[in-house]
């Protein structure tokens, strides 16, 4: 019998709210042990009961574990999710949230018009939040300065130097050569020194890095944590229709993802990167499992920036198609009502990006 949920106050406090609904799903779906609910989604019991405690703001892959745990959809949490972590952070201001508007509903993570100086470093800031970067984590992802030089330029207490604004670009996944663009175009207006010295940057990016558009390295993550807890439910042999489907489905979100990245790149791609674009695009309309041949040539395009993020997600693709190729074919025993067969795969199911 599970252990009976501590009752939260009744309070408007959004981060109490958040935890009471929280609770309410779990009670929906039959209130789960939270040892059951652990083994579904890879999360200690104590993570699990933290997440519903109102006392902290959980993770967002604490809370997608827990929703996905209790059989909800994650997707209807996210903005909500994002609202609380953006005010524990001290994100404020109409331009700041004009931004993560965008950001978040298009992908495209150029900046809006900053009168000022001070405002451009309120966006970097804001760029960092979305993205859940520490100065510490960024400092990792773009090796070029260290944790204290980036806290120290994004206070204003050091020059935001073209080099800087390129390096911490990089850091949160603004990839596109436009994007960066517009960028320095902003940081021009304040110190036309500086922005010559990053059209000279730009112009320097080695050719197979103008390919890259915008990549959400947030949400990048959490379909790669999504699709690497399918993939180790298929290979414990945890067989069940709902497991298939789940990985099935991170796996689209990905190939979604990466697509659209290089979409957004608004450059020609060479003939052979072309045509591996166009055939995984091609066999995802036909709602085949793309050839994974093709799948690794586009994703250094896709996410040039980060080696080791780029290599756990060419494995975790290549090993989930494998699998889903075999559960197609009926290689794999699937516990279900219809049989232990799987149906074929259905259409795909996100907005494919044209040819390119």
């Amino acid at each position: 019998m599970a252990r009976p949920m501590k009752q939260l106050p009744r309070t408007n406090d959004p981060l109490v709210a958040f935890a009471r609904d929280l609770q309410a799903l779990r009670k929906k779906a039959g209130d789960p042990p939270l040892a059951v609910m652990a083994e579904h989604s890879g999360l200690s019991t104590a993570t699990l009961s933290n997440a519903h405690a109102g006392k902290k703001l959980p993770t967002w892959a604490t809370v997608n574990g827990y929703i996905l745990a209790c059989g909800g959809d994650p997707e209807g949490w996210s903005a909500r999710w994002e609202s609380l972590r953006l005010a524990a952070a001290g994100v404020s201001g109409d331009l700041c949230r004009e931004a993560l508007s965008r950001w978040e509903h298009t992908g495209d993570l150029t900046p809006p018009h900053a009168a000022n100086e001070s405002e451009l470093r309120k966006l970097l800031k804001t760029l960092l939040d979305f993205n859940g970067l520490s100065h510490r984590t960024l400092a990792r992802q773009a090796p070029g300065y260290s944790h204290v030089t980036y806290g120290a330029v994004l206070r204003g207490a050091r020059p935001l130097k073209a080099k800087i604004l390129y390096q911490i670009l990089i850091g949160c996944g603004v990839y596109s050569l436009r994007s960066q663009e517009a960028w320095f175009h902003l940081l021009s207006s304040f110190s036309w020194r500086e922005g010559v010295e990053g059209g000279k940057l730009l112009a320097r990016v080695e050719q197979p890095l103008r390919y890259a558009g915008d990549l959400d390295l947030k949400m990048l993550k959490a379909i790669l944590e999504r699709l690497e807890r399918g993939r180790g439910m298929l290979a414990a042999a945890i067989l069940s229709h709902e497991s298939v489907n789940a990985l099935r489905t991170a796996y689209e979100d990905m190939l979604a993802l990466l697509l659209s990245s290089l979409q957004r790149s608004h450059i020609q791609l060479p003939p052979k990167p072309g045509y591996a674009f166009n055939r995984v695009v091609g066999e995802l309309r036909n709602s085949s499992i793309p050839n994974p041949a093709a799948i690794a040539a586009l994703v250094p395009l896709a996410m040039p920036f980060h080696p080791r993020l780029r290599t756990r997600v060419v494995m975790a693709l290549k090993t989930a198609g494998e699998l889903l190729r075999r559960a197609e074919n009926g290689e794999l025993s699937i516990r279900g009502a219809g049989g232990l067969r799987i149906p074929p795969l259905a259409p795909f199911q996100h907005a494919v990006p044209a040819a390119s």
